[in-house]
């Protein structure tokens, strides 16, 4: 252990300088927390860096010239807030796997902008074992800090893959014999509680804003809808989700 009594040593650069986004473009990934660290472990995930309290270091047994200790007040420091945490952690971002070795079903997100509307639905999805996560181009990354936060860090168990062309990857599943499901509540959409799900499926959560994109919804071999209030047309996408989650492990 090495102890840090600087909140600006450069040691440490990784967790006082450079933003999420930059560390998640260059394949590395930033989360605190007990709970993260113990979900990261029990996948057998590598870490990189530890900056913790000393306390935390000795329950843990962190050894090395890779794991730092520091006062709480440098923790503080360093995130900008009071915090509740006793250890920050530097792994690298767990590969994708391929399309075809992803599950029977799978959840697609679709140009989803928002980390705590992606975190929730991670969290939803392996609350009722559905574990197969993909997302598009639009959507941003499950392993920025906020959505690993809000995933609880069930994303450390998820299988994840991150399409660069949806359209093609759609294609691409159809031949491995997925059915492709789209949610929206349009005129030619089914009520979810009269719809059987298939053996092999990708289900699509479409935006925050727009839904899902139009010419997905025509590639689609079905479109399900959560019967509302007309009054209010759409649901929040993770609140949805939940929905289809529910339904889906029927």
């Amino acid at each position: 252990m090495i102890e840090i009594k600087d909140h600006l040593d450069p040691r440490i650069l990784e967790f006082t300088k450079l933003r999420d986004h930059t560390l998640n473009d260059q394949g590395f990934i930033l989360a605190e927390s007990e709970k993260l660290f113990l979900q990261f472990k029990a996948n057998n995930k590598p870490l990189i860096k530890t900056l913790s309290t000393l306390e935390f270091a000795k329950r843990y047994n962190l050894n090395g010239d890779n794991h730092f200790i520091a006062s709480k007040d440098i923790l503080e420091k360093i995130a900008g807030f009071k915090i509740f945490f006793e250890i920050i952690f530097l792994a690298k971002k767990p590969q994708d796997f391929e399309l075809s070795l992803l599950d029977d079903q799978i959840i697609l997100l679709n140009g989803l902008s928002s980390p705590e509307n992606v975190g929730s639905i991670i969290r939803s999805s392996a609350a009722f074992k559905i574990n197969s996560i993909i997302t598009d181009e639009k959507t941003c990354s499950p392993f920025l800090r906020r959505c690993i936060r809000v995933s609880m860090g069930n994303i450390f168990s998820m299988k994840t893959y991150h399409s660069i062309c949806i359209r093609d990857d759609l294609s691409k599943l159809k031949a491995l014999g997925y059915q492709i499901i789209s949610t929206a509540n349009i005129d030619k959409s089914i009520e979810i509680t009269k719809f059987k799900f298939p053996k092999k499926y990708v289900l699509i959560i479409g935006s925050e804003g727009h839904g899902v994109d139009h010419d997905i919804l025509d590639l689609s071999d079905v479109v399900l809808r959560i019967k509302i209030d007309p009054q209010v047309a759409h649901l929040n996408a993770a609140n949805a989700a939940s929905i289809f989650l529910y339904q889906m492990s029927l």
